[in-house]
């Protein structure tokens, strides 16, 4: 059960789905209710109720330990990304700047918080690179969330996507790297499960190209837009000093590594 304090995002949600549904994408539904609608009001609020997904979500360990589910999550979200762009309905989602979310909200925010001549080093000499990147990627419909909990599975076939609420149109590479980036941040204080994210990583994107090919452009953008990300996370969090703290350090490690993200990537999917 969910409560839905808008409506009208419901209703955009609702087409989505069906839209998937349509072309043979398993997803999460709601119910219809006794009344003929998807949601039902109690007090002030409104809630639905989705059909029940039978599976089960990747743990992160289980899947850096293991190469052919990687090349799943990225099959499915390169099926997902790949019906969501001929969405007819986009002037219904909210149109997202990648740049002006990095350097017009996150980058403030961390101002803030932070006084790292190291790190404003790091966003001023990415700035030009990310503006144009931005600017050069595709846009198209994305889910926003898909990570790994997000995404359900039974005896390695996919019972579902979960969760719309927060589709946005955005640089098409988004939930391919959000994918890479979450896994991370499970993992990240473990230092040999760190290590084995390269793996994944360069999994994640076969399988994600063999169904839904990345461009050359797409495939040298993900180091950087994996960095916009985690700026995002680190603006958005900035307030609470721990998570601030992993988000920061994520960052910079990623950032630091950016010849083994890119080599797995490029060989890989070449």
């Amino acid at each position: 059960m969910k409560r839905k304090e808008n409506l009208e995002q419901f209703n955009s949600e609702l087409k989505l789905i069906n839209d998937l549904r349509n072309n043979n994408f398993s997803t999460q539904f709601p119910l219809r209710t006794n009344y003929g609608g998807f949601s039902v009001p109690y007090k002030g609020s409104n809630y639905s109720i989705y059909n029940y997904l039978d599976g089960f979500t990747f743990k992160a360990e289980e899947i850096l330990n293991n190469h052919i589910i990687p090349r799943l999550l990225g099959e499915t979200i390169a099926d997902l990304n790949k019906i969501m762009k001929s969405a007819d309905f986009l002037t219904e989602y909210p149109n997202k700047d990648l740049y002006k979310m990095v350097y017009g909200f996150a980058v403030n925010e961390i101002r803030k918080v932070d006084h790292s001549n190291e790190l404003y080093s790091i966003y001023e000499d990415l700035e030009q690179d990310v503006k144009k990147i931005v600017n050069m990627l595709p846009k198209q419909l994305i889910h926003r969330d898909a990570h790994i909990h997000n995404i359900i599975f039974n005896n390695n076939h996919l019972s579902g996507v979960i969760d719309y609420e927060i589709v946005e149109i955005n640089v098409n590479i988004f939930d391919l790297c959000y994918c890479s980036t979450s896994v991370l941040c499970e993992v990240f204080t473990k230092e040999e499960l760190r290590g084995k994210w390269f793996n994944y990583v360069g999994n994640l994107v076969t399988g994600y190209n063999q169904v839904n090919p990345l461009s050359a452009n797409e495939k040298e953008s993900i180091w950087y837009v994996m960095l916009c990300i985690q700026t995002i996370f680190m603006g958005y969090f900035s307030s609470n000093k721990d998570i601030y703290k992993i988000n920061k350090a994520m960052f910079q490690w990623i950032y630091e590594n950016r010849n083994q993200i890119e080599d797995k990537v490029l060989l890989t999917v070449n």
